[in-house]
């Protein structure tokens, strides 16, 4: 019997087959073989983008960009921020608002997006370059630095107006982001984003159960705190 390889298999098998892949390991296949490089640009290979655990400068994130459009509905990008090591490197170890733009430009229905552990300069980089269709925004471990002094200000909020660039927002994840959030970036979240349901913060969890209300659950302690945000007329 003949050995068989991976090449000897029809077209739908391995677009199984890449499906479970990473997209550097995707990206990797481009140059492995002319079937496997023309196979890595179907679409549906790109509608949910994680690119793995290993940090990726951004200048490796940017070769992706050809591979994003409409289908893509979520990306997960992990950053090169660690428990240890609190520094607040510059250029290519942080997003970079160019890099929100060009997902904003090519993926007009981007529904979640997960930036794991990444470095974020808060004065160059805004949330008001995300996707319009954003649903889910997680920046869990995350490290947002080169913020205002004054973090009293509301204007001075990471979030200040959200809601008005990302108008269907469901769920914000700010788990590990305890050093550079405060109240008040929560207060602004709660009260200000009308389609907002769930804000996860770690150990608490705070649900929306009426218009103007909100449960704050603890699973670990099996307690509940109902907080209670009061609209303008």
């Amino acid at each position: 019997m003949s050995n068989v390889t991976l090449l000897d298999l029809p077209e739908d098998v391995l677009l199984r087959i890449f499906s479970w892949l990473y997209a550097v390991d995707l990206y990797t296949l481009c140059s492995v073989h002319p079937r496997f490089a023309r196979l890595v640009n179907d679409l549906s290979l790109w509608r949910h983008i994680d690119f793995g655990r290993a940090p990726l400068s951004l200048q490796f994130l940017h070769k992706f960009i050809r591979f994003l459009g409409s289908h893509t509905l979520s990306i997960t990008v992990t950053g090169f921020v660690r428990a240890s090591i609190r520094l607040h490197p510059k250029g290519s170890r942080c997003i970079s608002e160019a890099f929100l733009t060009s997902l904003k430009r090519r993926c007009p229905h981007l529904q979640e997006l997960n930036l794991h552990r990444c470095y974020i300069d808060a004065s160059t980089t805004k949330f008001s370059a995300l996707p319009a269709s954003l649903r889910k925004l997680s920046l869990c471990g995350s490290a947002l630095f080169n913020l205002p002094q004054n973090r009293m200000v509301v204007v001075t909020s990471p979030f200040f107006r959200l809601e008005k660039h990302l108008p269907v927002l469901e769920e914000v994840v700010l788990e590990g982001c305890g050093a550079w959030l405060t109240r008040q970036d929560l207060t602004l979240l709660m009260s200000h984003c009308p389609a907002l349901q769930i804000v996860n913060v770690g150990p608490a969890r705070y649900t929306r159960t009426g218009h103007c209300s909100w449960d704050k659950r603890d699973d670990k302690h099996s307690s509940s705190i109902i907080l209670t945000r009061k609209r303008r007329a």
